[in-house]
């Protein structure tokens, strides 16, 4: 079942998805702001810019990432036996991604240090359910910008032999991080995994860019990821707000192959509802599912793996709500057949916090499920 993976949509539905995907992309666009770079890569595919905005043929767009991105890569361990195969048919299982605030297993909660990020990547480490200790597992404060980047690295490198993911704090940082690696990317494999965001509705921001860019010359993966709140940087239905961040995707995965044609690349989907009253958004809602499902079909249609998002709950503590959350959104992904499930272990808060506890917890649980696979 998994490796198939599980269908939200006939190939009718999805054809109908990608119709209004090119329209969305002929008659509006996408911005890409503040870097010349990317308006000249989308000039070269055959876009028509106008300032900022690019207006381009969606069905050329996906010709061209079909025929370069490859359908699988290895992403490299520090020794053999951890690296990973994206693309397989198995699921990666990656910690929590970019939480500001740690509960520890006290029940403690602070913001996070460089000691405290330490003692979360040797938990990534040990955890057997995880295949990578990710990167940013909490945001690092109390260190001067110019180094927080280089220790984060640094304590991957030191405390796990795992696979672990590159920064976006900046195309600089990214590039010190590059060189940290003991040997270049090669072809058909990478040693970091880059997160690159579109800024919906139909926006790249300029340092986002710049990060897609400086990984893909350099042959290193990214995740080309669209996150929407749907009712608020998107379309309230799931089948338009999957149009949408198809077109912003789709643009990203199209630069990727300009600047290095055949590098690793991932199609990263998800949207979730955006409350109104609150002013929050809202995971743990079926509907995400939906989206989730309907984004790893397309990506399949590429023929490029996928990203999901596993471990998501609006849960404070790591209670019942938590689990169930966290339980069904990792079994939509897995189930729906992608192959790199971010977030799987850790995510509290609605992603404001990690939670070492749940880390724990739910590392160990993604061990006793992947075993069975």
């Amino acid at each position: 079942m998994f490796g198939a993976g599980v269908r939200a949509a006939t190939d009718e539905q999805l054809e109908l998805i990608e119709s209004k995907v090119d329209v969305l992309l002929e008659t509006v666009g996408v911005d890409l702001q503040g870097h010349p770079g990317s308006l000249e890569a989308m000039r070269s595919l055959g876009a028509k810019v106008d300032g900022e905005r690019v207006q381009i043929n969606g069905a050329a767009l996906r010709e061209f990432v079909s025929a370069h991105a490859p359908s699988s890569f290895l992403w490299r361990g520090a020794k053999p036996n951890t690296s990973i195969h994206i693309g397989d048919g198995k699921p990666a299982f990656l910690p929590v991604y970019g939480p500001p605030n740690v509960r520890l297993g006290d029940g403690s909660r602070m913001m996070g240090d460089i000691d405290i990020y330490r003692d979360l990547i040797s938990l990534c480490h040990e955890a057997k359910g995880l295949h990578s200790t990710g990167f940013m597992v909490c945001f690092v404060h109390g260190l001067s910008e110019a180094e927080t980047h280089l220790q984060m690295a640094q304590a991957h490198i030191e405390l796990s032999d795992k696979p672990f993911m590159g920064t976006v704090m900046s195309r600089e940082a990214l590039l010190e991080v590059v060189n940290m690696m003991p040997s270049p990317a090669t072809s058909g494999e990478c040693n970091l995994v880059h997160l690159i965001n579109a800024t919906p509705p139909l926006t790249y921001q300029k340092k986002p860019l710049e990060c897609l860019q400086a990984a893909s010359e350099n042959a290193e993966c990214s995740i080309v990821s669209s996150y929407m709140m749907m009712g608020a940087t998107s379309p309230v239905s799931p089948a338009a707000a999957v149009v949408q961040g198809y077109a912003e995707i789709l643009v990203g995965l199209a630069l990727n192959q300009v600047y290095c044609p055949g590098c690793p690349v991932v199609f990263g989907m998800y949207a979730m509802p955006f409350c109104m009253k609150n002013m929050i958004p809202v995971f743990g809602d079926p509907i995400s599912a939906k989206v989730q499902l309907l984004a790893s079909q397309l990506a399949s249609r590429l023929g490029i793996p996928s990203r999901g998002d596993g471990g998501l709950t609006n849960a404070k503590l790591d209670d019942a709500q938590a689990g169930y959350d966290g339980a069904n959104a990792t079994f939509i992904a897995a189930a729906g057949g992608s192959d790199l499930i971010l977030h799987s272990a850790g995510w509290a808060e609605g992603g404001r916090c990690t939670d070492v506890n749940k880390l724990v917890r739910e590392g160990q649980v993604l061990h006793d499920f992947y075993g069975s696979l």
